[in-house]
């Protein structure tokens, strides 16, 4: 059995997929939780919280729990998120410590995850796994309408060393 932190800062497994910023990345992690939760793994999902009425800690089932971290305001766009990057990645960890529960690997999703469990990496010590899911400079090669910005290409680019 092993103890998974996932890390999805910028989407909840909770929210409903065509609303805000959430779509196939959240069904995905839902999902991927689901499966490794079926071969005795347990989990702990940790996202941004965006829903006030949403307690912190909400059970999925007896081995997956999504834990609502504090950062930055509730309606904060996705653009702005890098700047709440700390304070998530505080709250993951006084989270942790509180509940006194370690984790044996980080899994992260997206760049904005990536660098939440880059840190959390080093600081428990354990292996780091992450999902970018899309590439901002793929994006800027294939010349979608959005430009992604060089912050997001330097993130991921320092996530995957």
């Amino acid at each position: 059995m092993c103890n998974i932190a996932v890390i999805s800062v910028h989407t909840s497994p909770l929210a409903r997929p065509g609303t805000r910023d959430s779509g196939g990345m959240n069904v995905y992690v839902r999902e991927l939780s689901r499966q490794l939760c079926r071969r005795a793994h347990t989990m702990d999902i940790f996202t941004r919280r965006t829903d006030p009425d949403t307690p912190q800690v909400v059970e999925i089932d007896s081995r997956t729990r999504i834990i609502q971290i504090e950062a930055g305001p509730l309606d904060a766009a996705k653009v702005s998120l890098k700047q709440y990057l700390p304070e998530f990645r505080c709250g993951v960890i006084r989270f942790q410590e509180e509940q006194g529960r370690s984790y044996d690997l980080v899994h992260s999703h997206y760049w904005l995850s990536g660098w939440v469990g880059q840190a959390l990496k080093v600081r428990w010590n354990v292996p780091h796994v992450i999902m970018f899911h899309t590439l901002g400079e793929v994006k800027n090669r294939a010349h979608f309408s959005e430009h992604e910005p060089d912050y997001r290409i330097a993130g991921e680019r320092l996530v995957a060393q």
